[in-house]
């Protein structure tokens, strides 16, 4: 699971909210389940927020740190840095196989980058996991076919298949 977290910080107050995003990805790190922060931090008198990346591993995990004590005062500690109210992005679908090569947390790439790079993948995936066992689950239910297909197919798409994917195609995901 990854938010993307998004505030402007109060003018004069951008060293003292620097120094509260440094110990709020700390606090966050003793969570079970934490995978990383970034801080995408505005040029200066841009009027850009700052972006902050948070990602768990799951959703139960983001939801413990989410409603944390430690992370309610950081937040209220914020609203006193800052000139507007925290906003807030989760992102759980297919994005959140697409990741940057060598860093903790990136922004995903546009939705459809992510859906041709999925569609390449999971193509010869769908194809030799059907030859491998249609044969032998032709006396299945129909509706239990899918089942057992799906149970192999995604977590090997999740750990396998996209990973190397992404990889491949980091030059078409994320141009320089």
């Amino acid at each position: 699971m990854t938010l993307v977290l998004t505030r402007h910080a109060r003018p004069g107050a951008e060293a003292a909210f620097d120094d509260l995003l440094h110990r709020l990805a700390g606090a966050a790190t003793g969570f079970p389940g934490h995978q990383g922060v970034q801080v995408l931090r505005p040029d200066p008198g841009s009027g850009s927020p700052y972006t902050i990346i948070v990602r768990f591993a799951s959703q139960a995990e983001l939801d413990t740190w989410t409603r944390s004590d430690v992370r309610r005062a950081l937040l209220a500690e914020a609203d006193r840095l800052t000139v507007d109210g925290l906003m807030v992005q989760r992102l759980s679908g297919l994005e959140g196989w697409v990741r940057l090569p060598g860093a903790k947390v990136v922004v995903p790439p546009p939705r459809w980058k992510v859906a041709v790079v999925t569609w390449v993948a999971i193509l010869p995936v769908i194809e030799v996991l059907s030859a491998l066992f249609f044969p032998r689950l032709t006396a299945w239910p129909w509706y239990a076919r899918p089942v057992a297909l799906t149970l192999v197919m995604i977590p090997l798409m999740t750990w396998v298949v996209m990973p190397a994917a992404t990889r491949l195609a980091r030059p078409f995901l994320y141009p320089r």
